[in-house]
């Protein structure tokens, strides 16, 4: 009984890293549906490269999309998930856990979602919005193949059993 709206570059033309276009878009789908009650971020940039090697654009993209897009996401979405009593779903990685040669500034923005993650859920506490983050670990995903190449499915999961618990963690109560 949901009604979904997936915003993203590919899709929507949303750049996360620009905060007037999240807002705007998230205005545009609170005026369609009447209400907002969770919002999923999963936006993420991942170039393997070594930190001397990426041009200012690439380093910029990277830390724009990752950690400045998720500050973007909450700030836009605050008003709307405070009225809701609604949720904000963090997607992290779990490169996350340790800063990772060849893309260190993915992996650092990672440590900063999950931490900033862990404060805003305190801070909104009072707001009745409960906040998580999702450590997916290896996912079979688009950016995965493009970043890793071919891997042995059996190491990796599949994105629609990180969508399934997502959904538990959105019906949840926990933050």
């Amino acid at each position: 009984g949901a009604k979904v709206t997936s915003l993203s570059r590919s899709v929507s033309g949303t750049d996360v890293s620009n905060f007037i276009e999240v807002k705007r878009k998230l205005e545009q789908v609170f005026e369609k549906f009447g209400r907002i009650d969770h919002v999923v971020n999963c936006a993420g940039f991942l170039l393997r490269k070594p930190f001397v090697n990426l041009s200012e654009e690439e380093l910029e993209q990277s830390y724009m999309v990752n950690y400045v897009g998720t500050i973007n996401v909450a700030r836009a979405s605050f008003q709307y998930l405070s009225k809701s009593r609604g949720m904000l779903l963090n997607f992290t990685s779990s490169s996350y856990t340790r800063g990772r040669g060849g893309y260190s500034i993915y992996s650092s923005s990672k440590a900063a979602v999950v931490n900033f993650t862990q404060a805003i859920s305190e801070e909104w506490l009072d707001h009745g919005i409960r906040v998580n983050a999702i450590n997916p670990e290896r996912t079979a995903t688009p950016m995965r193949v493009r970043n890793f190449g071919s891997e042995d499915p059996e190491t990796l999961l599949e994105a629609s059993d990180v969508a399934r618990f997502s959904l538990e963690v959105m019906l949840g109560e926990q933050t």
